[in-house]
């Protein structure tokens, strides 16, 4: 059974995304079988909503793995407030410092360290058998945590690697398998239910929730965009929102990796409240050579999306 409901209106509206995105970007190499979208709309904004019930919703291929670059990072971040709300972290400046890089600019150096904090490990060198099991019981522990949710959309998850801008080395290169077997994989339809989880206060504690709201808004102020090339709206989904919108998300893309399981992909995933009052989720992974480097495909399905919604 799907986290959200559906109806004859939010289908019509989810597959005309699907059929006008693919129409717009199947010539500038888009592919059917490489493209996956969740879509919510929300009878009104989310923040703030004290049990706001089942989202109306639409998926296509949204229990799809696909290798989320760093969309991982929200997943990251939501951890390791658990971790501090459990006492297993403490907070400290260059925590505070890492997860506001690892969301706001991607930074891959900020998440790994936020990653070794909230699994308890260190990486890259070599160890004996015995270390290695227990090193990576240990990195594990980001899978079972969220699987603890009991969300069946979360029971295919892999989210155990770090995050690394070329090639890996050392225990990172043993841990992930010389065929990429144990990359990190998400689905846009767990995506959307952990940030409609965090945007309701129900993925870890309503204020440690809160905090992970405030981390994921990306101002849409030209001056800003300016001053953060790398803040992840140009190229994704803020690029196509039109003036007025507030946008909270977390994107993620690969060029050539060094490695083919991992490289090539494009996704955004976001919270949006339009000017008008409407409110929406919208997650959309898509893979290919081409499609990856398109920096007006992802606001190409932002502004198709908020042309349908209204």
């Amino acid at each position: 059974m799907s986290f959200h409901a559906t109806d004859e209106a939010v289908e019509r509206l989810g597959s005309s995304l699907v059929e006008r995105s693919l129409a717009a970007l199947g010539p500038r190499g888009l592919a059917a079988d490489k493209l996956a979208v969740t879509l919510l709309i929300h009878d009104r904004p989310l923040r703030g909503t004290p049990s706001p019930g089942k989202p109306r919703g639409f998926s296509h291929r949204g229990d799809q793995p696909f290798y989320p670059c760093s969309v991982v990072k929200l997943f990251y971040l939501v951890a390791a407030q658990a971790r501090l709300e459990a006492g297993f972290i403490a907070p400290h400046e260059e925590l505070d410092r890492a997860m506001r890089d690892m969301i706001l600019v991607s930074s891959n150096t900020a998440t790994n360290y936020v990653i070794d904090l909230v699994t308890g490990t260190t990486g890259d060198t070599l160890l004996p058998a015995a270390d290695f099991a227990d090193w990576a019981e240990k990195r594990g522990w980001i899978n079972r945590y969220f699987r603890s949710f009991g969300w069946p959309e979360l029971a295919p998850i892999n989210l155990c690697q770090k995050l690394m801008d070329d090639q890996r080395y050392g225990r990172e290169r043993q841990f992930v398998g010389a065929d990429g077997a144990n990359h990190n994989r998400l689905s846009t339809d767990a995506t959307a239910r952990l940030l409609h989880a965090v945007f309701t206060g129900q993925a870890v504690s309503p204020s440690r929730d809160r905090f992970v709201v405030e981390k994921l808004a990306r101002p849409l102020d030209p001056a800003w965009i300016a001053a953060e090339p790398a803040g992840q709206v140009l190229g994704y989904f803020g690029e196509g929102l039109p003036r007025g919108s507030l946008l909270w998300s977390k994107a993620g893309w690969t060029g050539w990796t060094g490695d083919p399981t991992a490289s090539y992909r494009r996704h955004d995933a976001a919270y949006v409240e339009l000017a008008s009052g409407r409110a929406f989720t919208l997650v959309a992974f898509t893979e290919g050579q081409a499609i990856s480097a398109d920096l007006a495909s992802l606001p190409t399905i932002a502004r198709i999306a908020v042309e349908l919604i209204g």
